[in-house]
């Protein structure tokens, strides 16, 4: 599988259970499957915050200013949620198979920073991207809104989980 930023050679990284690609030294971007979504949902937030610190290429961050393909479909156009250059951040989704293709660069150098200000730097990223890009998700119709408390479930796995207040 390709990373469908970078096409570099995603690898299968297995946290408490749950199989995530990820781009490891390029973009560190990461995929997440639908068969592992039910498994988020039942795990305690911040399981998934080692994933925050895979070994990503200093400097590299390549944001789509065209359509890439899923990488798991391979023809299928990944559809963009939302995209933050302030927040380094990018989560796009494929139609047809559902995955989740999440960019959270930004979240993972937060985690470089001063452990005093980590907690407080870690809450205004959740905040902005919850509350404003994905709860407009869940304004635009039913599907739109469970698509939503997936990422949300997400987000919750890959927080360190003292600092998730969701």
């Amino acid at each position: 599988m390709k990373c469908p930023a970078c096409q570099n050679e995603l690898h299968e990284i297995v946290v408490a259970g749950i199989k995530v690609q990820a781009c490891r030294g390029e973009c560190g971007g990461l995929w997440f499957d639908r068969f592992q979504f039910k498994k988020i949902q039942a795990l305690k937030p911040g399981i998934g915050q080692s994933l925050l610190t895979i070994e990503r290429a200093e400097g590299v961050k390549i944001y789509r200013g065209a359509e890439h393909t899923c990488p798991a479909c391979e023809t299928t156009l990944l559809y963009r949620h939302f995209f933050s250059v302030d927040g380094n951040a990018e989560i796009n989704q494929c139609s047809k198979c559902r995955g989740f293709w999440i960019d959270l660069a930004g979240l993972a150098k937060l985690q470089s920073l001063p452990t005093s200000q980590i907690k407080q730097a870690v809450e205004k990223y959740f905040e902005t991207v919850i509350n404003e890009k994905i709860s407009g998700m869940r304004l635009l119709h039913d599907d739109m809104a469970q698509q939503a408390q997936i990422l949300i479930w997400i987000l919750q796995f890959l927080c360190p989980e003292d600092q998730w207040e969701g």
